[in-house]
């Protein structure tokens, strides 16, 4: 927020002994928050809005406003020749009993003077400016700010008449109601700005403009008004496209078994899917209530104080930006558990209202269970395609969440990612919000990208165990109890960032030439990178990039330290490029903060210090690694192509390697560079002295071997290792059938058993280098970019091309690897024809 004019502040406003001790009383008791800033440039000429006459509304805005350093509302505004006395008005005055409940002169007095005495609109002004006055000096029209304060935050009407006391929706908030809202929750009291608006002549108009806007920043911070949950059941359960599934499913069944309408088993069966299809609806629907949500606003506030130095929501501002009326739908990452929690919790505090959340039926637990439906959850199975009327009861329930215009918040990973990267999209809940969106909704629908940082896991143990091959335990209600020793330990501190929001309107626009089934899966990549594009770098992140890249998992102190300051200085060079969070610290402090959460092992030589991990350790680094990988994933390329090179190469050779090679990282990786990145990151390495060029041409090379910048130019490489390694199996095998072709089943198979060697043999300290799910999305990847073609008979053959590929590898993957692929690849075809013969 920058500054009030000087002009604005020039002068108190003067106001009798009642006002004064009323603001001194509430300026001692409330705690105000600010859920959305006013638009800059608008002090001068600010004329503030209230929904309805209430003292309390204003005194609280002018302390807010003190805070913001604004002009108050108590000020004098300055309209052509004359001036007003005060700055504020209310939308809705009280009228004696005779008046008409629709009377124009609801409308205070001063606002409806300010409305009737306006020359007229001010063109441009819907979008202010600092500049405030004209080029005569006359001063601008006034701008009005719609302000929305809010005692208490309750997404729907209570049960209990203690609830309504205490709480605040979208009815009438009586005196009596607010005393004991500054008694009891005057943390809990939001000051929300809307958009200045230039003042126009027609008071009506102006009126209902003024009304919507004010609605629209209800409904950012409480939410829809939230009716009852048999209410919300019954009108899922009697929708058109429920009715109709209903009607197939009793088609079908009727005709499997004989069944002729009109007979008793016909009605019978009538009754068992009516049964079938109100337990879908009690199993699906949300439950939310205010007393539950503040609970456990306070619960939370305790348990992250104990196991986290720090909890941050950044990013804001994206959402500040997004029009008042628009429908939210969150698409964050999956790290952990806790995820969902502290989203909601950091939303809460920021003035937003708490999104409703799609959660995996595994979480449906006894007690648990009730819990999270009244903080907003509600259940999805993990899979209903054999089920068609659970499917059109969830896809009615949700379409019903945004046409109410309920915020909405899932997980397009479907799970938890137990390897660090993300993971491809789910297209289930997509594809049903394009299918809602293509129906009709009332308002537009944005898309916001979450990103979640953690420095230490809760949940790290258990991806540990997971990674090694067991299996995934179901969760229980002792998990819990068990839970609840946590807050013995220290997990360092979580960052939550915002991305870039998506327009689904302006999505579906740029994309209307495609086939409507295959927008699903456009629209998953979309969100997918958006995600990744807000990532957060942590000191445990980038010492697992450097660390991992060792060859005996331990380094000297300062190179570490150095390595790390690498990193963070090539980020910075291109802000513009994405909306990552970088770390502040040094890269010594960032190795004191991971010793202290275990996550690194410091130790004394007679040379100096050693930071190492055990092995153990390592096999979780490669999680917190592979969270931020994409972030210098065309650095590392560039590295691993020119690190082992002993001739110069060409400058445009480079790039047309890393444009054939990057976009296959980038698939596994979910990322998408911007326009100019090869390029720039290119340049970004010449700079910083990890690459050099002749003088007078374009020739490239390393830095001579043994050299600083070249070890840091082979640490920088390891970062894509793995994932070249990985791409050189699947081509390999794919060359030595190019012949005859593959069977795409046999492919990944033997890829895993050729990866599985591998790791054995190399020492290789993360099991997903072999993961299956990694291979088939390589395989994916190889199809779409048109490098394999399928036969008649459904089997892979490699194009041409793809030698270009097998070539360039000769230079970047270590030579003793190399020969064991082709070794390992001679012998399964070796095997084959034995087997054929």
């Amino acid at each position: 927020m920058s500054p009030r004019p000087a002009s604005a502040k020039a002068s108190k406003p003067r106001v009798g002994l009642r006002y004064r001790l009323a603001r001194a009383f509430i300026g001692r008791v409330a705690r105000p928050t600010l859920g959305k800033p006013p638009a800059a440039g608008a002090a001068d000429t600010a004329f503030y809005v209230l929904e309805k006459r209430s003292l309390s509304d204003l005194l609280v805005l002018d302390l807010m406003c003190e805070e913001l350093e604004l002009p108050s509302p108590l000020g004098t505004l300055t309209v052509g020749a004359g001036a007003e006395k005060r700055r504020f008005g209310f939308l809705d005055r009280t009228l004696p009993w005779y008046r008409p409940a629709d009377d124009a002169r609801r409308v205070s007095r001063r606002l409806k003077r300010l409305l009737e005495g306006a020359a007229g609109p001010v063109p441009g002004a819907e979008h202010p400016t600092a500049n405030n006055s004209g080029g005569d000096g006359v001063p601008s029209a006034p701008l009005l700010i719609p302000v929305l304060v809010q005692w208490g935050r309750a997404p729907h009407r209570e049960g209990s008449i203690w609830q309504l006391l205490l709480s605040e929706d979208w009815s009438v908030t009586s005196r009596l109601r607010r005393l004991l809202n500054l008694l009891f929750n005057r943390r809990d009291i939001v000051v929300t700005f809307g958009h200045p608006t230039a003042l126009r002549p027609a008071t009506g108009d102006a009126v209902a403009m003024l009304h919507r806007q004010l609605r629209d920043l209800r409904l950012e911070v409480v939410g829809p008004d939230f009716s009852h949950r048999r209410t919300l059941a019954l009108e899922v359960a009697t929708s058109t496209p429920v009715r109709e599934a209903l009607a197939a499913a009793l088609a079908d069944q009727a005709a499997a078994g004989g069944i002729k309408p009109g007979t008793r088993a016909h009605r019978r069966l009538v009754e068992k899917l009516q049964r079938r299809v109100r337990r879908h609806v009690d199993s699906i629907v949300s439950n939310m209530t205010y007393s539950t949500i503040m609970v456990l606003e306070r619960l939370l506030r305790w348990f992250w104080n104990k196991i986290y130095n720090g909890v941050e929501l950044r990013g804001v501002e994206a959402l500040q930006q997004i029009p008042e009326g628009h429908q939210l739908i969150y698409v964050p990452s999956h790290r952990s558990h806790v995820d969902y929690l502290l989203l909601s919790y950091l939303l809460f505090k920021h003035g937003r209202v708490i999104p409703h959340i799609v959660a995996g039926d595994n979480l449906n637990l006894p007690v648990v269970g009730g819990i999270l439906r009244r903080g907003g959850a509600f259940f999805m199975r993990r899979s209903f395609r054999d089920d068609p009327l659970y499917g059109a009861v969830f896809s009615e329930y949700l379409h019903l969440m945004y046409r109410r215009g309920h915020s909405v918040e899932f997980f397009p990973e479907g799970g938890r990612s137990r390897t660090g990267r993300l993971l491809p999209a789910r297209l289930g809940l997509l594809k049903m919000t394009l299918d809602h969106h293509r129906r009709g909704l009332p308002r537009p629908v944005t898309l916001v990208p979450v990103y979640f940082g953690y420095e230490k896991l809760i949940e790290g143990k258990a991806y540990l165990d997971q990674l090694r091959g067991e299996k995934k335990k179901r969760e229980s209600l002792g998990d819990v109890f068990r839970n609840l020793r946590l807050t013995r330990q220290n997990f360092g501190r979580v960052m939550v960032n915002i991305g870039r929001p998506i327009h689904l309107d302006t999505w579906v626009a740029a994309h209307r030439h495609e086939p409507i089934d295959e927008r699903p899966e456009a629209l998953g990549r979309t969100v997918m990178t958006a995600i990744n594009s807000a990532a957060v770098l942590n000191p445990v992140n980038l010492i697992a990039l450097v660390i991992l890249a060792t060859t005996r998992l331990a380094i000297e102190r300062e190179l570490l330290a150095e390595q790390i300051e690498l990193y963070v200085q090539l980020l910075k060079q291109e802000p513009r490029e994405h909306q990552f969070v970088l770390p502040q610290e040094s890269g010594e402090q960032a190795i004191v903060e991971a010793a202290e959460l275990g996550m690194l092992r410091l130790e004394s030589a007679d040379a100096g210090s050693i930071a190492s991990c055990d092995p153990q350790q390592a096999v979780l680094l490669t999680w917190y690694r592979n969270n931020v990988a994409h972030c210098l994933s065309v650095a590392a390329l560039i590295a691993a192509l020119m690190f082992r090179r002993r001739r110069p190469l060409r400058r445009g050779a480079l790039l047309r390697m890393v444009r054939t090679l990057h976009p296959f990282i980038a698939d596994e990786l979910s990322f998408q560079p911007a326009r100019g990145s090869y390029e720039r990151w290119l340049s970004r390495l010449l700079t910083a002295g990890l690459l050099e060029q002749d003088a007078g041409s374009q020739q490239l090379r390393a830095p001579a071997q043994g050299s600083s910048a070249w070890y840091q130019l082979k640490l920088l490489a390891q970062v894509v290792m793995q994932s070249l390694e990985r791409m050189f199996i699947v081509i390999a095998l794919l060359k030595q059938q190019q012949d005859s072709g593959i069977d795409r089943d046999t492919l990944k198979a033997r890829s895993q058993t050729v990866a599985r060697q591998l790791s054995r043999l190399y020492g290789l300290n993360a099991p997903e280098f072999f993961d299956g799910a990694l291979f088939n999305q390589f395989i994916d990847a190889l199809i779409d970019l048109g490098q394999v073609t399928r036969t008649a008979d459904g089997r892979l053959v490699a194009r041409e091309t793809i030698s270009d590929v097998i070539r360039n590898a000769w230079s970047v993957i270590d030579a003793d690897m190399l020969q064991a692929v082709l070794r390992a690849c001679g012998t399964m075809r070796a095997e084959e024809r034995q087997e054929a013969a």
